[in-house]
């Protein structure tokens, strides 16, 4: 014991600022982290607003590392595999951890990956023997949390001005959830877009794990994915560079579906039973679909925005149904994992030009300490679809990345979610890419090159193109920390000017600089540059220049972050997406063209232990209009105002 003390006060010492646990660490902390995660650009907006809700989801309920599983740890994304491993080993050699300050002991977390992962784990005791289900125990110590949230509009949009939509400006959502030992969850949740009449979708869910034989357990809206993504990829679609770390992590099997997201989810219900290494998953469901109906015969196309704001998009709710029964089967043994999925799925009417699609998908991948390897190949309607990876581990915190994919221009999935260019249909590629994690720097970079065998929307012809990316994060000192990164992209495109295909090319800039201050605040300052040059059309550019102050204040019972902006881009397609302080479960991104400013302030208070009031309020100001948006979402003005109120109770 005298020995494992000494360890934790070495790792208090030598690095004080690792040393906090994750539930004392700040919001204003966790808005920076949460910004850095989702900097992956190119990832789509649902996929961020579901990597947004999955993080904030694990930092209000974190892990014990002393008995987090490799599947908990492997929810983690920006957890490369090596990683996780020496987590596990100092453990298996040290006994529990006492601070989470050890981290640094085991040998391959930097410096910044260690600040992410205390927003997700702390440092528990480990009981004698695994808690037995108790019925009197999950009221005790399970945790409810309900969180309120309404947005206020300061102006009028002309489909409320005109009586178009049918509901009223204000948009709210409830959630309900709750927790025990992540074992037993079940909740609801409710939301009400701008413009819609009452609450228009409901998500409740209902989901037990590690109940003996019993796996997993999904009821009402959930999530499945299995290997990586082609046949059933319900989880969070993986970016380019987020897959030079979690690509061999992709199998995360059931889970629920607990945020606002009204597509990409399944209704019903699914069971996941497992003896010693092979597990077996069945589900079946029978999910609803907003459609384009053509003739009352075929489905023309399928809506996945969920708003029905006015008759037109009401007649389009649910007007579709989709059946899906799926069993997959996996193996796994000493870092070796073998999975086969077999699905079925009948529409009510007809998408694309037929109603019923079979598939069946075949996912390995194998784990050493010096590389991984992994892949899926699937068969969708006897159409092909394959994507494989290698990771090699070098010394010095090196390691090198490879992944090929090949999509058929005739594959169609509904719940394809794996990493591609343009979505998982007609598109080969190969990238190749690189990480170096430091004892204060961590850089990585890759090279995507890419092509579309068949037409595609933009492109009358077969199509090439190319991806560059390269990122630093930089610690310089205690107090401060210096972020980049460069992409530059090439894509051909049709040209009316040449009437051929032609490159287009678009670059994009950050450099990010944040300062602690010896006070507790937080200075953070980024620019922004993108460069977009087409032939035959005049070369825009884009800026933007953000300043964000953060503070706590009143022994942390409250926490305020300042946001000032300023952009000029000369055209939409060199605009600039900017992470903006927002409120829990809210998807935190904003894009920014033409001429103006932002101001944006958000105060959170903490009312006791277990209550929190959230407001945001933000303006945008626009120097080069006097009209903002356009049709039914016209705002008669050159600036526009919104305020944000949540309320969270935890008990």
């Amino acid at each position: 014991m005298k020995f494992r003390l000494l360890i934790s006060w070495f790792a208090l010492l030598s690095s004080p600022l690792t040393a906090v646990y994750s539930q004392n660490s700040t919001e204003n902390e966790w808005e920076s982290v949460l910004e850095t995660l989702l900097s992956d650009e190119e990832l789509t907006a649902d996929a961020l607003e579901e990597l947004s809700d999955i993080y904030e989801s694990l930092h209000a309920m974190p892990l014990n590392i002393n008995t987090a599983t490799r599947d908990e740890l492997s929810m983690l994304p920006f957890l490369t595999d090596r990683q996780i491993e020496d987590i596990h080993a100092y453990i298996y050699m040290h006994g529990p951890m006492l601070t989470l300050g050890e981290l640094q002991l085991t040998g391959s977390l930097d410096y910044n990956t260690r600040q992410f992962l205390r927003h997700f784990v702390y440092a528990g005791p480990v009981p004698p023997v695994k808690e037995k289900l108790k019925l009197s125990d999950v009221l005790r110590n399970g945790r409810s949390e309900v969180t309120a949230r309404m947005d206020i509009p300061l102006y009028l949009r002309d489909g409320f001005r005109k009586g178009t939509y049918l509901g009223g400006r204000l948009s709210h959502n409830l959630r309900w959830s709750f927790n025990w030992h992540n074992r037993i969850r079940f909740g609801i949740s409710a939301d009400k877009d701008a413009g819609e009449r009452g609450y228009d979708f409901w998500s409740p869910y209902l989901f037990l794990k590690d109940m003996g034989t019993l796996r997993e357990l999904a009821l009402g809206n959930f999530k499945a994915q299995f290997g990586q993504g082609l046949l059933l990829g319900g989880g969070f679609s993986v970016g380019k560079s987020m897959a030079l770390s979690s690509m061999s992590r992709q199998s995360q099997g059931l889970r629920p579906h607990s945020s606002t997201q009204e597509y990409g989810y399944l209704r019903g219900g699914g069971a996941a039973v497992g003896w010693s290494h092979t597990t077996f998953t069945l589900l079946a469901a029978y999910t609803p679909l907003d459609a384009t109906i053509k003739g009352d015969t075929v489905i023309g196309s399928i809506k996945e925005d969920g708003y029905h704001r006015t008759q037109l998009e009401l007649s389009k709710k649910h007007n579709a149904w989709l059946r899906t029964l799926a069993a997959n089967v996996r193996y796994s043994f000493r870092g070796l994992k073998f999975g086969v999925t077999a699905m079925t799925e009948r529409l009510s009417l007809p998408y694309k030009g037929r109603s019923r699609f079979t598939g069946v998908s075949a996912d390995c991948s194998l784990n050493r300490s010096r590389y991984s390897l992994q892949a899926e190949f699937s068969l969708l309607d006897s159409k092909p679809a394959l994507i494989a990876s290698q990771t090699f581990r070098l010394g010095r915190g090196w390691s090198l990345n490879a992944v090929v994919r090949h999509y058929s221009p005739e594959y169609i999935s509904l719940h394809s979610n794996a990493m591609s260019e343009g979505g998982v249909q007609n598109e080969t590629g190969l990238l190749t890419g690189f990480v170096h994690n430091g004892h204060d720097l961590k850089v990585s970079g890759y090279a995507d090159l890419f092509r579309h065998p068949e037409p595609r929307y933009g492109a009358s012809a077969p199509s090439n193109g190319m991806d560059l990316r390269l990122e630093a994060d930089w610690r310089a000192g205690r107090r401060d920390a210096l972020y980049a990164t460069a992409r530059f992209k090439a894509k051909q495109k049709d040209c009316k000017y040449t009437g051929q295909l032609e490159y287009c090319l678009t670059g994009r800039y950050r450099l990010r600089w944040t300062h602690d201050c010896p006070s507790g605040a937080q200075l953070r300052a980024q620019f922004f540059y993108v460069r977009y040059d087409f032939i035959a059309e005049p070369i825009t550019n884009g800026y933007a220049l953000t300043q964000n102050y953060s503070r706590s204040l009143l022994k942390e019972k409250l926490e305020l972050n300042l946001t000032a902006a300023a952009f000029y881009t000369e055209s939409y397609d060199c605009r600039v997406s900017v992470y903006e302080s927002g409120l829990r479960y809210s998807y935190n991104f904003i894009s920014l063209y033409g001429k103006g400013g932002r101001l944006s302030a958000t105060v959170k208070y903490r009312i006791g232990q277990s209550m929190q009031l959230n407001l945001k309020a933000g303006g945008t100001y626009y120097l080069d209009r006097d009209e903002i948006s356009s049709a039914r979402q016209r705002i008669a003005s050159n600036h526009k105002e919104d305020i944000s109120l949540q309320f969270i109770a935890k008990f």
